[in-house]
């Protein structure tokens, strides 16, 4: 088992970012944070020729991004994290004092957001950039209580075994001995064989030993097979010759060594699912319908539109901007619960987190609550 470590959240979880777009101060703060930040990565994609959000859907995107339920990796942490979690985390401690937004680091983040194309936002994980992870500067110091890294000042939250909430603890300096498991180096180094080693810089014509020592629109690229040392290049574009997926902007893949569009369609009636046909390697090809077009994969295996009604048919999803979900037991379309109400799976609750409440004699009492510590099984 392994946990992932949520405050409490101050609120129900918002449909969209939401709350007032600046501070009292006029300052930039959590909430206008995430706005700037969604639409910022929006526009990037929409930019990708081949990629998913165009001038029909655009509007959808901040919205899809935001009710993703799909869990990604938490910055220097094997924790898996919802992103709608995340900001409410972030936006808690901001409330509580312990966090506070970095504007000029925010123009920063944005600047290389926008320099992106990424075909897919949803590929693109907000705290694995530095330049936007840096933005959330904590106040907490050494041995205080935390429930994220970013609360903590010059330092990161230990929330290993059982600890909820974790304690602040200090990074690794340069050069002094560390373990990649269970230490983290200080801004700009990397936990190495030979101690904390200064990272690549990531830019482009940086040299690097593998994709991570670049920033994420470049990839490291060897000149020849075997070489140990490679250099930091430009992702390549739809049609580009590729030898892996790596090499391809953001949300292409390469397909038969050509950088390619994710095989996922917008128009309705197209084919989805698994096809009978496989690939030049001998793997499935898996048709999928782009999300942001408010499409699914239907029971026929062709994209229809996600419905937007309670208690109509559903395949895998409804429409997310309506704050549905598709019930994976009767597979229609459900409000969903509020905090305090029974429930059997996360997918039921607004706060995504159903939690056992009491168990007599192997029954078990589930009631949707507000996440604190969510047992995740490996």
């Amino acid at each position: 088992m392994r946990k992932i470590f949520l405050v409490v959240l101050a609120a129900v979880i918002f449909s969209s970012c939401g709350g007032e777009s600046k501070s009292e101060n006029g300052e930039m703060n959590m909430a206008n944070f995430f706005e700037r930040y969604l639409d910022t990565l929006c526009t990037a994609s929409s930019k990708c020729a081949s990629g998913f959000v165009n001038a029909e859907n655009f509007s959808f995107c901040p919205k899809v991004i935001m009710n993703s339920t799909t869990p990604f990796e938490g910055f220097h942490k094997g924790e898996n994290i919802i992103f709608k979690h995340k900001y409410e985390m972030l936006k808690n401690a901001e409330e509580m004092g312990w966090i506070t937004v970095d504007m000029l680091q925010a123009e920063e983040c944005f600047l290389l957001i926008s320099q992106m194309e990424p075909c897919n936002p949803l590929d693109v994980q907000l705290l694995d950039i530095p330049q936007c992870a840096l933005v959330f500067q904590g106040t907490k110091t050494l041995k205080q209580e935390c429930n994220q890294d970013e609360e903590c000042r010059n330092g990161w939250c230990n929330l290993r075994g059982t600890l909820c909430p974790g304690t602040c603890v200090d990074y690794k300096m340069p050069n002094q001995n560390c373990n990649a498991s269970f230490d983290k180096c200080i801004t700009g180094y990397e936990c190495r064989s030979s101690g904390c080693s200064q990272s690549s810089t990531g830019a482009l014509n940086d040299p690097c030993v593998s994709n991570s020592d670049c920033t994420t629109f470049l990839f490291c690229y060897f000149a020849k097979e075997g070489d140990y040392n490679g250099v930091c290049l430009k992702r390549k574009g739809e049609g580009m010759p590729c030898a892996d997926t790596n090499e391809c902007v953001v949300g292409l893949s390469c397909v038969n060594n050509a950088c390619s569009r994710s095989r996922i369609s917008d128009q309705v009636g197209a084919p989805c699912g698994v096809q009978p046909d496989k690939d030049e390697n001998g793997n499935e090809i898996v048709l999928e319908c782009n999300r942001f077009s408010k499409l699914e994969c239907g029971p026929a295996h062709v994209c229809q539109k996600m419905p937007a009604d309670s208690n109509l048919q559903c395949s895998e999803s409804c429409d997310t901007d309506r704050g549905l979900y598709c019930d994976s037991s009767s597979h229609t379309c459900q409000w969903p619960k509020s905090a305090g109400t029974v429930c059997t799976k996360n997918e039921q609750c607004a706060s995504l987190y159903c939690a056992v409440v009491s168990e007599t004699e192997g029954s078990e009492v589930q009631v949707c609550q507000e996440p604190q510590c969510i047992p995740i099984n490996e």
